[in-house]
């Protein structure tokens, strides 16, 4: 058995069933299952959120986005007002006490039958209380399907985990008030591993556009290149590919890079990387914490580490789960003067007692004479003098669907506030859904 090749088992949802269970009265029944113990209370214009996790107050950064404004939202709402789920109905109306230069429209279909074939493709069903977010020209269709995520439980039945309202409002608002989009390119020709499409849909949320990039076609990395990410790549870039990478580097560029852990021979890629004060370590990390991890040793539960790029989940009761995750480390800046060039942050880091299992075919996962000892870093951040910016990350697995639901989701929000960093969106970092679930006193 290979401790690269771990994956935890998940099934996709079915999508008419998605349908069904997404359905209005389905999401009211549900949520007031899960928030019933909750009371909202509201005089007038007053109201309190006693939630325990303030479901239906604003985030600092979303009442700083729209308190900003200068030009004017629409909020289209697919529904007659009477008869909006009251649960949203309370978020929205947080959007217009702390803006007055968001408006909502509130649409019955039953009146405007055909109000929403300008915004959304025909073969799709526009469920009630849907949003079309416009300012000018521009605008994004959100549909209410997606307000609350939903996770399998171990008798394979689906509950409530977050309701996503807000993220995906102040998502749509800054897309639409943006005047450029930026380009995420991933790069291909070496065998990358692909995003699942709820991936790149959660760039795309965050006013990312994303693009392919092979690099021996182009020539150079574009001018119009806000990250160049790199994710899992099973083949070494060339020593060509390298030097460009290196110039868009030089000239203020910005990097996500993941890692496989099973992969090594790397030279290239490891250089460009070592160049920038990381060691990529050999093997893959095993934990001797049992706190740090889940299910099995190599199931990481890396501490989150205090920096700009985790603000947002920094002390906050979230994991991140890495699985078959490659170690990191930074280069001795004593044993090398350029090691000083660039200052290295660790985002995700392992106890002490970790080590890195350098055979990953072994029969144990005890300790033996050729493993490396930690501690390690999982992710890394790197900046520059220029203005360059890089983010290492030794896990290609943390973005599949099922490990990310294992976590509710921690795991995108980890790598969307890493790009917003690179970007330099702080705005963006930490808009994230909030959780439906309470704790056990």
């Amino acid at each position: 058995m290979e401790l690269g090749g771990h994956k935890m088992a998940g099934k996709k949802m079915n999508t008419k069933l998605k349908k069904g269970i997404f359905s209005a009265v389905a999401v009211v029944v549900l949520i007031a299952a899960v928030i019933a113990v909750n009371i909202f209370v509201t005089s007038k214009n007053y109201t309190v959120d006693v939630t325990a996790n303030k479901i239906y107050s604003l985030s600092k950064q979303t009442k700083k986005i729209i308190k900003g404004l200068d030009k004017e939202v629409t909020i289209y709402v697919v529904n007659k007002e009477s008869d909006v789920n009251s649960s949203y109905a309370q978020v929205w109306k947080e959007y217009k006490k702390n803006s007055a230069k968001i408006k909502f429209v509130y649409k019955d279909p039953e009146l405007y039958p055909n109000f929403t074939k300008k915004y959304v493709d025909s073969s799709e069903e526009v469920a009630n209380d849907s949003m079309i977010i416009k300012c000018g020209k521009k605008y994004r269709y959100v549909s209410a399907n997606d307000y609350v995520s939903y996770s399998y439980g171990s008798d394979y039945s689906y509950s409530a985990d977050s309701l996503q309202l807000e993220s995906l409002t102040t998502e749509a608002i800054n897309y639409v008030i943006s005047d450029s989009t930026p380009v995420i390119y991933t790069l291909s020709g070496h065998s990358e591993q692909s995003f699942d499409s709820s991936t790149t849909s959660s760039f795309e949320g965050d006013n990312y556009s994303v693009k392919t990039l092979n690099l021996l076609t182009e020539q150079k990395v574009p001018d119009d290149c806000s990250i160049l990410l790199i994710n899992g790549a099973q083949k070494d870039i060339t020593k060509d590919e390298l030097k460009m990478i290196k110039t868009y580097m030089k000239n203020g560029g910005k990097m996500y890079v993941f890692l496989d852990a099973r992969v090594e021979n790397l030279t290239n890629l490891y250089s460009l990387l070592q160049s920038y004060n990381v060691e990529p370590q050999k093997g893959v990390v095993v934990e001797s914490d049992a706190s740090k991890y889940t299910q099995y040793p190599i199931y990481l539960l890396p501490t989150i580490k205090s920096s700009d790029a985790t603000s947002a989940q920094y002390n906050s009761n979230v994991y991140v789960l890495a699985p078959s995750a490659k170690g990191l480390t930074e280069k001795n800046a004593k044993k090398d003067s350029s090691a000083s060039d660039y200052t290295v942050t660790s985002l995700l880091s392992t106890s002490d007692g970790a080590y890195s299992k350098v055979d990953t075919s072994s029969s144990t996962l005890n300790k033996e004479k050729k493993d490396i000892s930690g501690p390690f870093s999982i992710s890394v951040a790197v900046s520059d003098s220029t203005g360059g910016r890089m983010i290492v990350t030794g896990c290609t697995n943390m973005l599949l669907q099922d490990i990310d639901q294992a976590v509710s989701g921690a795991n995108t929000d980890f790598v969307l506030n890493g790009v917003n960093y690179l970007a330099e969106q702080k705005n963006k970092i930490s808009i994230r859904a909030k959780s439906l679930k309470t704790e056990n006193a």
